[in-house]
């Protein structure tokens, strides 16, 4: 009775430690189907992770070459925008000199435009003078010229102003003085036959003499001493050939010049219109 009792628990146990075991492998399987599950989505999940990153760096090698392209483009505009601007200021200069040219000519034009109004009550006031052959009134070279023959103001190789020439000279004088804006210059010329006294060594002497006897009458007519100068050119700047009696008695004269107005006209400007 003892040994089947013991028997019978010795088969219980058996039983129960095989049925142990087998619950055990089953759990082991279950979770080595889990682990490789886990493992099989693992190797899913890095295959995706491989493949975005291989995407990625793509797209960053994509990225990376437009970069390139858009600072190549970025330089070009820089270089197209350097031209532009230095185009600009080129323009702008020239816009500025154009300008300033413009306004030149507008002075200028003015400057023509009173001269000749000055030239035109010039000849209106000395019109008797001139029909009468004492002097010409002419525009050379932009200046105004008041010409008077040596035999209107003086004796041959004399610089004293004779009567009659003392009232030609009044006559222009009282012309002149009107014009306080403007600057007058009394130039002494001689013909090419040499001279040479005590008095004056050569025409030189003479034609600066005579000028400045010129000079001297005009202010004491009321001409602004401010506004008139002397100068004597001899023989060297002759009107008509030395060779003919009456190409000398051309040449000998005294040229009464209304300079113009130097603020305006300079030698870098065009000349003004005749």
């Amino acid at each position: 009775m003892k040994l089947a009792i013991i028997v019978t628990l010795g088969l219980l146990a058996l039983f129960n430690s095989g049925c142990v075991m087998k619950q055990t492998h089953e759990a082991t399987l279950q979770e080595l189907d889990k682990t490789k599950s886990s493992l099989e989505m693992a190797e899913k999940t890095i295959e995706e992770q491989e493949h975005l990153i291989k995407m990625n760096k793509k797209e960053i090698a994509q990225t990376k070459n437009e970069l390139s392209g858009l600072d190549i483009k970025k330089l070009a505009l820089q270089e197209e925008l350097y031209d532009a601007q230095n185009l600009l200021n080129s323009s702008l200069l020239k816009l500025e000199d154009y300008e300033r040219q413009l306004e030149t000519m507008r002075r200028i034009d003015a400057e023509t435009k009173k001269r000749n109004e000055i030239y035109a009550r010039f000849v209106q006031q000395l019109q008797k003078m001139i029909d009468g052959g004492q002097l010409t009134v002419t525009i050379e070279n932009g200046r105004i010229v008041i010409n008077l023959p040596e035999n209107v103001l003086f004796a041959s190789g004399n610089a004293v102003v004779n009567a009659d020439g003392k009232i030609a000279l009044a006559n222009i004088a009282n012309v002149l003085k009107d014009f306080t804006d403007r600057k007058f210059q009394i130039e002494g010329h001689t013909d090419s036959v040499p001279i040479k006294s005590s008095s004056f060594p050569s025409n030189w002497e003479l034609s600066t003499a005579r000028a400045l006897s010129v000079l001297h009458l005009m202010i004491e007519k009321g001409v602004l001493s401010t506004n008139v100068s002397a100068a004597g050119f001899g023989e060297f700047h002759p009107r008509a050939d030395n060779d003919t009696k009456e190409g000398r008695a051309l040449n000998r004269r005294i040229e009464i010049i209304m300079l113009p107005n130097l603020d305006i006209l300079s030698s870098e400007l065009p000349k003004v219109a005749q």
